[in-house]
């Protein structure tokens, strides 16, 4: 699986992508909005250390969402990626980045229909909103989670569904059921390197062996 770092804070991006299991960053507009900053400054801080970013445009017109798209993928036309709410607009917008050879990752998509239409229109990567279909009591988050993945699966398509992993335990069953790729925000990262008791317990066994080397390894 790949995971990506949610947030836009320089600080906890410099704590936490240090454990080296994140493949970059994503954001939405809550997490950008939150910082009261230019989203092109923080950006441009954060691509240093990073090899790829994801951006969340504002639904709107066509012309206003290819716009803020443009300004942001510019910040670092190597790393920034564009994140399209699944709109009518953003459909056409993911289709013009695509054309453009920039690999756009679909948002805002509850359904499978609309996951199949935002793939054909050249996304690459897909975040659902399966909790919105849970609300209205078709199908829980994760067996529409599961539906998308076999229509991936079934169509062998090169897309990875992007989504929320809010447990520990979330990690290998996802994984198990073909989820590529899911976004973790910091406070999850955090309890989840406090989950390792049974590591700590084995590597405590070692203790004397280990100080009888270091006396030999220490300068």
């Amino acid at each position: 699986m790949k995971f990506w770092l949610a947030t836009a804070n320089l600080e906890e991006a410099e704590e936490l992508l240090p454990y080296g299991f994140f493949a970059g960053i994503i954001t939405n507009p809550t997490v950008v909005a939150k910082e009261q900053e230019d989203p092109r400054l923080l950006f441009s801080r954060l691509c240093p250390l990073v090899d790829r970013l994801y951006y969340q445009v504002a639904d709107g017109s066509y012309e206003d969402m290819l716009r803020e798209a443009e300004i942001m993928v510019n910040v670092d036309p190597q790393k920034v990626r564009p994140k399209i709410p699944a709109t009518p607009n953003g459909l056409k917008v993911i289709r013009t980045f695509a054309d453009q050879g920039i690999e756009p990752m679909a948002t805002v998509v509850p359904t499978a229909p609309l996951m199949v239409l935002a793939i054909a229109a050249g996304a690459i990567a897909i975040a659902p909103y399966s909790r919105e279909v849970q609300k209205i009591g078709i199908a829980t988050k994760v067996e529409e989670i599961f539906r998308l993945q076999r229509i991936i699966d079934a169509q062998h398509l090169a897309v990875d569904i992007c989504t929320g992993i809010y447990e520990f335990a979330d990690i290998s069953y996802y994984a198990e059921h073909g989820i590529a790729s899911g976004f973790i925000f910091p406070k999850e990262v955090r309890a989840f390197m406090q989950q390792h008791p049974m590591v700590e317990s084995s590597c405590r066994a070692y203790d004397i062996d280990n100080a009888f080397l270091q006396t030999f390894l220490t300068p």
